[in-house]
């Protein structure tokens, strides 16, 4: 197997599980030194001591708290001396109802997912500037393009993760760092199951042209190519994997 990230350090917020971890895994096995970035200590740890090189480094991170961000960075630079990649993989994942949404629920939502995002990258971002190098990976969703019934916080948290890509990727390209955002369709996870009722994912496979729902190892190679000096040239992109699904 070619050692394509051999020796890069790269940060995957909420990557104790699902789609993170599997992303860490692959990434790992291709020589990159894994930094697991998670809120649920335990879990962290677990996912770091078993990736598969044996590099995996976990550290507790709240990414709603400025204070937590920072000091989760802050460590990983006193172990690694250098962050080369930045994936806001973290994200919440609710269904509501737009009548029956509370304040709460929609601020829980955009706090995680969107301020979330806005608060690593806001600490990680003087580390990238001192290097004169550096890329941050944004996880946005399709919802944030096309919407969704029971997904207007969602949705709204997603499209603004897509606007911030594209804003701080104009900022920050003369600096030397890349900005750019996957946007899975619907990925088949624990979470999504849990979510979403059968009926309703086979509904929805029939919109989609290549007539399946993604996997979570539909998203490596993506994930793997913008964290590549293959992806050293692309900026402010929002990359889709959804089979099709919002096709134009």
């Amino acid at each position: 197997m070619e050692h394509i990230h051999e020796g890069q350090v790269i940060v995957i917020t909420g990557a104790a599980q699902g789609i993170g971890l599997t992303i860490a895994r692959y990434l790992s096995e291709r020589g990159a030194i894994i930094v697991i970035a998670d809120i649920n200590e335990q879990a962290a740890k677990s996912a770091a001591d078993n990736l598969p090189n044996q590099l995996g480094q976990a550290v507790v991170c709240d990414v709603t708290s400025q204070e937590s961000t920072v000091n989760m960075i802050s460590q990983v630079m006193e172990k690694f001396g250098r962050i080369d990649v930045l994936i806001n993989n973290a994200g919440y994942f609710p269904v509501k109802l737009f009548s029956d949404m509370s304040y709460a629920e929609w601020n829980k939502v955009i706090d995680i997912n969107l301020n979330g995002t806005f608060l690593v990258s806001k600490a990680v971002y003087p580390v990238l500037v001192k290097q004169k190098y550096g890329k941050i990976i944004n996880m946005a969703s399709v919802s944030g393009r096309v919407g969704g019934v029971g997904f207007t916080h969602y949705s709204a948290s997603k499209a603004a993760v897509i606007g911030l890509t594209k804003a701080l990727a104009k900022e920050a390209g003369s600096l030397g760092i890349t900005v750019n955002a996957i946007a899975p369709g619907v990925i088949e996870t624990e979470t999504t199951k849990h979510v979403f009722p059968g009926f309703a994912l086979k509904e929805y496979t029939k919109s989609v042209p290549l007539g399946r729902l993604g996997t979570e190892a539909d998203l490596q190679g993506v994930v793997s190519f913008l964290c590549s000096s293959g992806s050293d040239y692309m900026t402010g992109q929002v990359l889709t994997v959804d089979g099709g699904y919002t096709m134009i």
